[in-house]
């Protein structure tokens, strides 16, 4: 494992392996130098020296800076703000699609319609409208960054992003919600109980992963969401881990429905050691792929069709609300910053909720004829005879 913030791990052959980057292509790609030594702190001390005898960097001059030495800048300035998940992601967007298209061209010359062009290629090349989106996204950040440290102008801000639908969101049917829950009561196990507190609680499955015994309060029946575990890449290798939710208003705290907490009450042992992981027992959590794999057999084991574990989420959130939960309560127990996206991403009411609100709303009542209150569901009664004189004009108005 490697030391923590550094690149040097400890190879199978007992040496210690040190990697720093003494170099770019014309592309920007990083090109890295190793060291190696029989200790730890030996390796530290020769990277470190190699490092100090590389080449001072010249100072960009904004007239001829790259998009590569640009987005170089922009992801060293990133590093101490971002969390760490979401500069490797920013990193390897860049590497993979942005330097490799666009690395030698210099800032000042590109234009917002060769981005635009870009962008167009990457869709074509099978990427989706979401992704050629945040690449759009991530490569209009570079710029406006550096056209304002540097004090330059950088034409291809103004690109437009490409326009992507949204997937229509799946939920788990009321039938097939209880299929699992038996499946799962039949031959009771931690990754079953896990699927049903996601179910519960709407978490997402970094969240169950971190989720400790400690943040599991029965006796007021909530759980608290302080953490994430998720793996990450760092140099040539991934390793899991557990980090603070990705914004303040993830860490939350979720109350459960009587029947879950029952259930957790049967589950969690009295004497175990509240530093533990739920999902695992041990002191180290389960690996989400592993969840992963276990949640899609229980569905297959439940008969249930193939849908991913998000879901569980999409389908706590349509539940609530269905039921009457207020949106901003919903907002909050989800770990959202803005009631917007509770409502444009996660709330999607069944046809059956639909077909029961659309009952409630007559519009004719208004009219001074008895025969217009609101209807039946189903309404399979009579036309009146108020309403046969009505609709022929009404379809003549049409």
């Amino acid at each position: 494992m490697p030391k923590r913030g550094e690149n040097i791990y400890k190879r199978k052959d007992g040496r210690w392996e040190g990697r720093y980057i003494h170099g770019r292509t014309a592309s920007g790609q990083a090109e890295y130098g190793y060291v190696y030594a029989d200790s730890y702190k030996a390796c530290r001390a020769k990277r470190q020296q190699c490092i100090e005898t590389l080449p001072e960097k010249p100072a960009v001059q904004a007239s001829a800076a790259t998009l590569a030495q640009a987005a170089e800048l922009f992801l060293s300035e990133k590093s101490h703000v971002l969390k760490a998940s979401s500069w490797n992601r920013y990193s390897y967007l860049t590497q993979h699609y942005i330097l490799p298209a666009l690395g030698t061209a210099p800032i000042c010359q590109l234009t917002a319609d060769q981005i635009s062009d870009f962008l167009r290629r990457l869709q074509r090349s099978g990427l989706s409208g979401k992704s050629a989106r945040d690449i759009g996204v991530l490569l209009k950040s570079i710029l406006k960054y550096t056209a304002k440290k540097l004090d330059c102008s950088c034409p291809g801000v103004n690109a437009e992003l490409p326009v992507y639908h949204r997937k229509k969101i799946e939920v788990f049917f009321a039938d097939e919600i209880g299929r699992l829950a038996k499946k799962v009561l039949e031959a009771p196990s931690m990754a079953g109980v896990g699927v049903l507190l996601a179910l519960n609680a709407g978490l997402r499955l970094g969240e169950l992963c971190a989720l400790q015994y400690k943040d599991i309060d029965l006796c007021n029946g909530v759980i608290h969401v302080t953490k994430t575990a998720q793996r990450m890449k760092k140099g040539m290798h991934t390793h899991l881990v557990v980090q603070p939710p990705k914004t303040d208003n993830a860490r939350r705290t979720i109350p459960l429905p009587e029947d879950m907490l029952a259930l957790l009450r049967q589950t969690v042992c009295p004497a175990r050691n509240e530093e533990n992981y739920f999902l695992s027992g041990k002191s180290a959590p389960l690996e989400p792929r592993t969840l992963q794999y276990q949640y899609r057999a229980l569905l297959k084991a439940a008969g249930i069709p193939y849908r991913n574990f998000h879901v569980l989420r999409h389908t706590y959130a349509s539940r609530c609300v269905e039921q009457g939960v207020d949106i901003k309560s919903l907002s909050e127990m989800l770990g959202h910053a803005d009631v917007r996206t509770t409502l444009q991403v996660y709330v999607h009411s069944s046809l059956e909720h639909k077909m029961r609100v659309v009952q409630s709303i007559c519009f004719l009542s208004l009219a001074p004829a008895a025969d217009f209150a609101p209807s039946t569901f189903p309404s399979h009664g009579p036309e009146t005879a108020l309403r046969q004189r009505v609709f022929p004009n009404l379809s003549q108005i049409v």
